[in-house]
């Protein structure tokens, strides 16, 4: 038994964390993110889910001629492109990164398989995954959950665009809302509090997963999530 094995944990980033103000990615926000898993990869064995809402949005667009199972499968690669592009920047930032996809492209990025990601973690390489679940109707939060369970995370860190976490209703639109440092799943599935959608909110519960839900917009957000020096929402 490996008394010094690191904990690991499972990242969901959104794709807005790696946009830019007119363009699909900011290398400064790139790097900046790169830097942040660089130093938590000494700690612990990491995980990411990335979405891909700086190329596509899924219900926002108006691509009538699309069905939603397409349009589903458009949201799958584009979560490809991020990964591929994270992983540039984690190797150039001198973190040995690897990505893997439910969808099979494997001229670009390894095909996912739970023994080769398992290698992969346990040798120290981040690993990041991309295409979702491989199947559409799914979202990235099933997905985040979902490879979270598969690699023995027991923390899933959940980057938030300008909110600190989680709140009654949006703190965007109403002055009032309350938000929430602590929650229970029973709560937040009884009072329907939005976090994640149901299916992802089950699992989570089920595995018994504590998540930690913040502003990805701070400086340092994920490094400072865990060493609890940023506001922030837990779920446990």
């Amino acid at each position: 038994m490996n008394i010094n094995k690191k904990e690991r944990i499972l990242i969901k980033l959104s794709g807005g964390a790696l946009k830019g103000n007119l363009d699909l990615y900011s290398e400064e926000k790139l790097l900046s993110l790169a830097s942040q898993i660089k130093e938590l990869s000494f700690l612990y064995e990491i995980g990411i889910v990335i979405g891909g809402g700086n190329i596509w949005r899924g219900k926002e667009e108006k691509l009538n001629l699309l069905s939603p199972v397409e349009g589903d499968y458009i949201g799958m690669l584009a979560t490809i492109m991020n990964c591929f592009v994270f992983k540039v920047a984690l190797e150039k930032s001198g973190v040995k990164a690897s990505c893997y996809s439910a969808l099979n492209v494997d001229r670009v990025v390894k095909y996912h398989s739970l023994s080769s990601v398992e290698e992969d973690l346990s040798s120290g390489k981040v690993v990041i995954f991309g295409g979702g679940l491989g199947e559409p109707q799914f979202s990235t939060d099933s997905a985040a959950i979902i490879r979270g369970i598969e690699i023995g995370a027991k923390k899933i860190l959940i980057g938030k665009e300008g909110v600190a976490g989680v709140y009654n209703k949006d703190p965007n639109i109403y002055e009032d809302a309350i938000f929430y440092e602590k929650l229970s799943y029973d709560r937040v599935i009884s009072e329907n509090i939005k976090v994640l959608d149901h299916a992802a909110l089950n699992l989570a519960k089920e595995n018994k997963l504590h998540l930690l839900i913040f502003n990805q917009e701070i400086e340092n957000s994920f490094v400072k999530s865990l060493s609890g020096e940023i506001e922030l929402s837990e779920i446990f």
